[in-house]
């Protein structure tokens, strides 16, 4: 199985002191926003890649998304299905045994292959960025791509703060109208709630938050996020990349 290098781990390894990560490519799957992150930080990323193992891996995510490829054998078709399904077992591994749900599992898969593919946009707000690291986010520039997590509903989400920023915690906004959706979170999660109404569904009771308010939902909790109106809020989220391990403090 091959092992799936994302930005979180980066972040660790500049942590612990090292400068140097080594790999195999053929053994190794590395995401571009892993890249920019030791970049940013100073880790050398030491690699002997050929130009056969790159175009496998683009075949494979083209094929994960539904396109169809022009040309290709039945051999590079296999080795398309084979690259997904490798990326699928790198990233359940990082997750907790028996925490998370086939949605979550889907939407990480789908989020490693579009990095894969380098078709992950910038954060889509606009952005003050101080050289000893300060983030600021202009609320009112925020523009919203689809969560994954709730198919055939449309829910709003974009992440802006992560582990491009080699920050910890992570912070993005939500929104959508008269829905709602079921999610298990492995990961601990803050939402302060800035427009409409958010209702969270556990233990056989609804809480209702309206502007200004605050919830903290604790990993691990299975919930159900709804609307009966429509909602807008913030959360933040830690670990950054909860599809790995948690980092400690």
């Amino acid at each position: 199985m091959k092992v799936l290098v994302t930005a979180q781990d980066i972040v660790k390894l500049h942590r612990n002191g090292e400068t140097l990560l080594e790999i195999l490519p053929r053994d190794t799957i590395i995401t571009p926003e892993a890249r920019d992150v030791a970049n940013k930080l100073g880790v050398k990323i030491s690699e002997e890649a050929n130009l056969s193992e790159k175009t496998n891996i683009s075949e494979g995510s083209r094929l994960a998304e539904g396109s169809h490829l022009a040309k290709g054998s039945s051999s590079t078709l296999q080795q398309s299905a084979n690259t997904v399904h490798q990326i699928r077992e790198a990233i359940e591994a990082k997750l907790p045994s028996g925490k998370h749900t086939p949605a979550l599992l889907e939407q990480l898969v789908k989020k490693a292959i579009k990095e894969l593919q380098h078709d992950v946009p910038d954060p889509q707000c606009e952005r003050d960025v101080a050289e000893s690291g300060v983030v600021l986010v202009r609320g009112n520039s925020v523009q919203f791509g689809e969560f994954d997590g709730a198919p055939g509903k449309s829910i709003g989400i974009t992440d802006v703060i992560g582990t491009g920023d080699n920050s910890p915690i992570a912070a993005g906004f939500m929104q959508w109208e008269k829905s709602s959706f079921p999610w298990t979170l492995t990961y601990d999660e803050i939402d302060v709630v800035l427009e409409g109404e958010l209702h969270i569904r556990c233990d056989g009771k609804t809480y209702i938050g309206k502007p200004g308010d605050v919830f903290y939902i604790p990993k691990d909790t299975a919930i159900e996020f709804a609307t009966p109106s429509k909602v807008r809020f913030v959360y933040v989220t830690y670990p950054a990349d909860w599809s790995g391990d948690q980092v400690p403090a």
